[in-house]
């Protein structure tokens, strides 16, 4: 049976969100099972992710690829764009996984669309419109419903979980706001794979993680590679291919499949568990994510 274009991109999109997912959870195994050192884990996913991106890109489009290099207003752009978006964003998803897990991180995360909303209010000095305040209230609900199960008087996760979550949200904003232009421009790909590049590199070289950790096993090597391949490479290009066919509105709504996929991953794999409380509290922030997409 052949799908439609429709179904195809529906399709690839949710794949794309699948291995996001299950990137959280290879993740989570390599920090809080494994215990490999997070800068590491971090800064070895960036670099090797951009690394494979940018030998991809030349061979397919070496013009695409180098073009964003011939403007200077263009190439401090896409510093901003690795420095305060892509690196912010993966850093700090990965330890917000390290102090909870993955399906908690991931759903903390997705309260980034709702401050994005947020700071184009602000910039274009106008009030949230109805559906935005729904949107507000519902993410908000969310996340203290997760942090707290409604007893105010201690964290049902750990303060370092929470804090790391909302700053992984808050990168996830910068890193959506201050790519628009350079993707607009140059293509989503070529943008992508350099900014992970660059932003891996440095990292990379100065935390000094050009090194085998000692008690690094197969299985380790395996959900590194899952993270750079799966998790990154594969993800990024299923979802962009996805959302190319299918538009971003109805992208954006597919890819709240992403921590779904997280929490059942999280289940099977790693055998973590979730309360009543937390499905809520996470159904409450994807619905705001589902509200803020509607026209």
């Amino acid at each position: 049976m052949k799908l439609s274009t429709m179904q195809k991109g529906a399709l690839l999109t949710i794949l794309g969100a699948t291995c996001w997912g299950l990137s959280g959870v290879l993740g989570e195994y390599l920090l809080n099972i494994s215990k490999l050192d997070s800068k590491w884990v971090i800064s070895t996913r960036l670099f090797y992710s951009g690394l494979i991106l940018v030998l991809i890109l030349l061979f397919k489009n070496k013009d695409s690829l180098l073009k964003v290099f011939s403007d200077k207003k263009d190439i401090l752009s896409l510093m901003n764009f690795s420095f305060l978006g892509l690196l912010i964003c993966q850093g700090t998803y990965f330890l917000a996984i390290k102090y909870t897990n993955a399906g908690m991180a991931t759903v903390i995360q997705f309260t980034g669309p709702v401050m994005i909303m947020v700071y184009y209010c602000f910039v274009n000095k106008r009030l949230p419109m109805p559906r935005e305040v729904v949107a507000i209230l519902a993410s908000l609900f969310g996340v203290v419903l997760m942090a707290t199960h409604l007893d105010f008087s201690k964290l049902n996760i750990s303060t370092l979980g929470l804090f790391w979550g909302i700053f992984s949200a808050v990168g996830l904003a910068s890193y959506n706001i201050s790519s628009i232009r350079l993707t607009t421009k140059y293509g989503v790909m070529p943008i992508m794979a350099w900014g992970l590049l660059i932003a891996g590199v440095v990292v990379y070289v100065g935390t000094g993680s050009f090194y085998i950790p000692e008690n690094l096993s197969f299985l380790d090597f395996l959900c590194m590679s899952g993270v750079i391949l799966i998790g990154t490479i594969a993800s990024f290009s299923l979802y962009l291919e996805g959302v190319r066919l299918i538009g971003a509105v109805m992208g954006s709504i597919i890819g709240c499949f992403e921590p779904i996929a997280a929490i059942v991953f999280s289940f099977l794999l790693l055998g973590t568990t979730f309360g009543a409380l937390d499905l809520l509290g996470a159904m409450a922030i994807l619905s705001a994510v589902v509200v803020l997409t509607r026209r």
